[in-house]
Formats: C-alpha cells, sequence, structure tokens
C-alpha cells in the first residue's frame, strides 16, 4: 500500500519498507517500525536547532530518533541517517508521558524535534506533539519539508515552529538526494507562513551553487523579507568532497548579496562571521549577538531590551528572550555537539577494528543509556584520561587488545615528543579555532598538545565557559602577541584568509603574522579521534624543526594502514574517515587524491 506522510510516496509491501526503511505494512496498515523509540533526548538552547527568532536563547528538549527520507552528500548527521542497522539498537523506548516528564522537570519551554528528518517518525512525533502542547509546552522541528500536502498541514496543526531547511532550488538539486521534485519544499514553506507558525529558512551552500542560494532567497523574499535565512556553509562530512566546501569568505560575500533580498540574514558553520548576529533593518546597528557553538549551533551573549534596537525598531522576534542568557551551554551536550560524539565514538571503535554494525549498536546503546556523555567533556581534556575513554569503549566491544596496542602507539611518540622537548625552547603559541579571533580554551585537549609538544600555549591565559571557543578583543590579540599561531583544521579559515583579516584589521604587527609562522592544522586532527597523534608529531615539526622531521605521509599511511586496516593515498581527504563509504572506497584505490586540503 502506499505510504502518503512524504513524497516519495513509497509502495510498500506486506511487511516491508520504503526509502526511509522507518515504516512498513502491517496488517494493511502504514505502521512505524520503532514507535515512541529515541536516540537522544537532551536540553539545549534553541540556536541550536537552530532557530534565532524565536524564543531566543531558552532551553528546549531535543529529541531525535533515526534515519531520513533523503540521502545527502555530507550530511551531518550521517550516523543517524545511514546504515540504520548500525544503530538501531542504540534506541530506546520512552512514551510521550516520560518525554514530556523529562521537559517539564528540566524546566524547558518546549519540545524540539532535530537532528534528524520528523517525517520518518511522524506518528511518533505527533503523539509527543498533541501532549506537550496540551500541557502548555511549544513544540518545533527542523524538516526538509518533502511532506505531502494534507502531512504537512497535519504537522502544522501540531507545531508552533519550524526550521525547512531548502538544499537548493532546481528538480535538478533535488534529484541528487532522491526525490523527484523542489516544489513540494516552496509550496509547503508558503503553507507554513499562511498557518502562522513561526518559520525560518536554512539553504546549504555548496561551493559553485552560489545561484541556487540566491533564487532561493528570491523566492523566500516573495512571500516576505522578514522570514529569517540562514545560510549553511557546506562542510564536507561523511563521505562528502572536499572541494565542496566554500571558504568563510566565500560564505560571507553570499549573504552579502542575500542581504540585499532579505533583511536577516545569518551564516553557520563559520567561526567569528558576524553574520550570526542580527542586525536592524532601519539603522544598521547590531540588536543581538550571538556566537558559534559548534556545527549548525548559535549562541545568544548579548540583546538589546527584548531584542528591540537603540532606535526603537524591534525585530520579528517570536516570544521572551532568555533574562540569563548565555548560561545554558552543556558541554558535549546538546546540539550536534551531542551527534559528533556519538559519530566520533564509532569512530574510536573504528580505530580498534570494530565495525559489526550490532556491535558499534551495542556500545552506543550503553553509553547513552548512564551519564558517560555528560562526563566526556571533562574526561576529554588530557592524554590519560582519553586513552582511559578508549579502553572504556574497548571493554564495552570486546577490544581490549586492539586498545593496548592502540595506547601501545599514541604513548611512545608522546613520551619521545616529551623527551625531546623537555629543555627546549618554548615559543609562544595560539591556538585558533578558524577564525583569528576565536581562541580554543586553554584547557582544551589542543592546548595540552602544544605544551607537550614543546610550546607555551598563550590560551591557557584566557577565562572559559562551556562553548567550543570564545571571541577576544584585538586588544587581547596584540597583548597575546604570539610567536606561532596554529589553525584547527576543522571549519578553519585557510592561511591566506587568516592573514588578509590580520592584515585588513590593523593585526599585522602580531609577530606570528609578521615572520610568517601561521599555521593550518589542517589535513590532521587535534582532538577527538586517535588520530590526534600525527596531530601532535606535525606540532612539533612545527614548533622545533630543529628537532624534529617526523616524515609525515609515510608516518600517516602506515598509521591508518595499521589501525584502519587501509593505505590512505593523502592523509585527511575527508573529515570522516571512518565513515564505510570513505573506507570502502580508499580500501578499493578509488579516492581522489588531494594536496593541501584541495583536489588536484
Amino acid at each position: 500500500m502506499e505510504c502518503a506522510i512524504c513524497e516519495h510516496r513509497c509502495y510498500i509491501a506486506e511487511n516491508g519498507t520504503g526509502i526511509c526503511g522507518m515504516y512498513t505494512n502491517k496488517d494493511n496498515r502504514i505502521a512505524e517500525k520503532y514507535p515512541d523509540n529515541y536516540l537522544v533526548v537532551v536540553p539545549s538552547e534553541i540556536e541550536s536547532m537552530p532557530m534565532l527568532h524565536y524564543y531566543p536563547g531558552n532551553k528546549f528538549l531535543q529529541v531525535c530518533t533515526i534515519g531520513c527520507n533523503f540521502r545527502c552528500s555530507g550530511c551531518v548527521s550521517w550516523i543517524l541517517t545511514e546504515n540504520l542497522g548500525s544503530i538501531e539498537g542504540a534506541l530506546h523506548g520512552m512514551n510521550p508521558e516520560e518525554i514530556v516528564g523529562k521537559a517539564l522537570s528540566e524546566g524547558c519551554a518546549g519540545i524540539m524535534f532535530c537532528f534528524n528528518e520528523p517525517a520518518v517518525s511522524f506518528l511518533t512525533f505527533k503523539r509527543i506533539a498533541s501532549l506537550a502542547r496540551a500541557r502548555g509546552l511549544l513544540v518545533g522541528c527542523a524538516t526538509n519539508a518533502y511532506f505531502t500536502e494534507s502531512s504537512f498541514r497535519d504537522l502544522l496543526r501540531h507545531i508552533d515552529f519550524v526550521s525547512i531547511g531548502i538544499k537548493g532550488c532546481t528538480d535538478k538539486t533535488y534529484a541528487l538526494f532522491g526525490a523527484a521534485s523542489a516544489s513540494p519544499i516552496f509550496r509547503n514553506l508558503e503553507l507554513s507562513i499562511e498557518s502562522g507558525v513561526s518559520t525560518e529558512v536554512a539553504a546549504v551552500y555548496v561551493k559553485g551553487y552560489e545561484n541556487e542560494v540566491l533564487e532561493t532567497a528570491k523566492v523566500v523574499a516573495s512571500i516576505s523579507r522578514d522570514i529569517p535565512f540562514q545560510v549553511m556553509r557546506f562542510i564536507p562530512l561523511a563521505a562528502a568532497d572536499i572541494a565542496d566546501e566554500p571558504s568563510v569568505r566565500e560564505a560571507e560575500t553570499l549573504c552579502e548579496h542575500v542581504r540585499g533580498l532579505l533583511n536577516y540574514v545569518y551564516l553557520f558553520n563559520s567561526p567569528g562571521t558576524h553574520y550570526l548576529n542580527t542586525y536592524c533593518p532601519e539603522c544598521g546597528k547590531v540588536v543581538v549577538r550571538r556566537g558559534f557553538n559548534g556545527p549548525m549551533c548559535a549562541h545568544v551573549f548579548g540583546h538589546g531590551d527584548a531584542g528591540a534596537c537603540e532606535c526603537g525598531f524591534r525585530p520579528p522576534f517570536a516570544g521572551t528572550f532568555e533574562k540569563e542568557s548565555g548560561a545554558q551551554v552543556l558541554g558535549f551536550l546538546g546540539g550536534y555537539k551531542t551527534i559528533h560524539i556519538l559519530e566520533s565514538i564509532q569512530t574510536v571503535l573504528a580505530f580498534l577494528g570494530e565495525r559489526n554494525p550490532s556491535v558499534v549498536a551495542s556500545v552506543l546503546q550503553q553509553i547513552l543509556g548512564t551519564d558517560f556523555i555528560e562526563r566526556l567533556y571533562e574526561r576529554s581534556k588530557e592524554i590519560d584520561s582519553y586513552l582511559n575513554t578508549v579502553d572504556h569503549y574497548a571493554k564495552l566491544a570486546g577490544r581490549t587488545d586492539e586498545a593496548h596496542k592502540l595506547r601501545e602507539y599514541i604513548e611512545k611518540y608522546v613520551s619521545i615528543i616529551k623527551n625531546r622537548t623537555k629543555d627546549a625552547q618554548r615559543p609562544s603559541v595560539y591556538f585558533s579555532l578558524g577564525h583569528p579571533l576565536i581562541a580554543i580554551f586553554g584547557d582544551k585537549f589542543e592546548c595540552n598538545l602544544v605544551e607537550i609538544a614543546g610550546g607555551r600555549c598563550l590560551n591557557k591565559d584566557l577565562e572559559r565557559d562551556d562553548a567550543p571557543g570564545m571571541t577576544i578583543p584585538e586588544e587581547t590579540f596584540k597583548r597575546l602577541n604570539p610567536e606561532v599561531i596554529l589553525i584547527s583544521g576543522a571549519m578553519g579559515y585557510p592561511v591566506a584568509d587568516f592573514r588578509n583579516f590580520c592584515v585588513n584589521n590593523g593585526l599585522n604587527d602580531i609577530k606570528a603574522v609578521k615572520d610568517g609562522k601561521v599555521f593550518s592544522m589542517h589535513p590532521y586532527s587535534t582532538a577527538g579521534r586517535p588520530d590526534w597523534i600525527l596531530g601532535l608529531m606535525q606540532m612539533a615539526n612545527i614548533l622545533h624543526p630543529e628537532i624534529f622531521s617526523f616524515d609525515m605521509k609515510n608516518i600517516a599511511d602506515a598509521f591508518y594502514e595499521r589501525f584502519l586496516g587501509v593505505r590512505l593515498p593523502a592523509v585527511g581527504c575527508s573529515r570522516s574517515i571512518t565513515h564505510p563509504a570513505v573506507l570502502e572506497q580508499v580500501a578499493d584505490g578509488h579516492w581522489s587524491d588531494y594536496r593541501e586540503g584541495e583536489q588536484k
């Protein structure tokens, strides 16, 4: 029989499934395979959905299941949407009363379904939405909006706010994700606005597809110039091509063009960008200040009275601002940081040789059933506690021997570097989270590696909270005056863009900039994955070339071959090197060759 929830309109045979794999035909009716089952249930700021104009700074209960009706290259939630068999065992049942009870006990303003597509768990979502609203809670979701018209109208009756993710404006683009047409998305966008549901648009920006974003913005503007428009700078996760990633400067240039069409334009996945702020369309002043808070997430740290501008104009914010905006930041909990942690656990297991879907799901289920992720933030700052964490995953997976070999390898090179730098002169080092004025906090893993590599990490002098990084004033950057600057490889500015920013903003007298000692850590990891040991070796090469000359290409090839069973043609050709598709392509010798992060 036909499933009429989304526009795929799958014909599902008895006991079969459709494209999303989340519905079956049971006794001649469409039924969910995993009703009232969730992967993640955690409180977070609404900006981590992300929604920017709806109850800014307020806490909502984030829920997600697994699965999606699209197949998008580079999906930030690929661990939830691909190879469902590898994660379905990590689901845990919670009835609507339990979900709503948790939201109320946590002091949440409402519940938001995000990370994966609500269309694949539509019946479950409607059950919690109905009860939540009856109990006085707000309800919303992030969706690709590929619903049928009837089911989308049904969704709108159950929600108060929605973020509609738009991949492009043409049928050709949507065909890349398995969809027949783009028209249902724009039809449903209009229905959402007409219904009175608070609506924001999130448009993906892939390098070379600027016109898709601009044409999407024109359609949105034809409905209303006041619809908040989020530009999602594409980050090539999963098996995506790194050549599809636009730079932050390219994304900001595009946003400037979009601002000619719409009043409220925002840029995500771009540390340090001023396009996370809300500007008054009347006088141009900043009304709300936000900062980068991980992939797809923002964090409010300042705003005018009730979101009003000094000139008296108030942008169209719905609901109240959280009075103590900035208090609700939860380390690895909340937003896509939680999903990133699940991916990192799967990554560690891959380095230990464990790729059996049932084993991976079992480990994730055991971890999600405890407060381990909440405690993981503190355990991820030092090498010893990191290795103990790897041992914990290994014990759950029955891979203790493999973990012992990995520990031996890491401890061997850590010891070599420590011993050789013991009496070395230590250059002052500033570690940037991409943007020159976004600092990695000094107690983070990356900064501790700087100290081991023989540097003096200036970040340790900065105050911190639980956000991924902090914006520092230009005067602070000048005062630090580092001899060496390291740029995080994840979402970081290319060195040329980093230097240009410094030159254009009067920061070119900083010693590292003046002496040409600004280095990107790409393609080497410096935290999270076990291959951070390669990042440490590269740091040692940079900070003490008179002592170290690690042959990084050959060492990296040998490391990946030993612990992943593959020999990479070039290190770091994908940010998700343990994604199953990446490993398969590398093993078959089909992976593109890259040099210095750019396709040949």
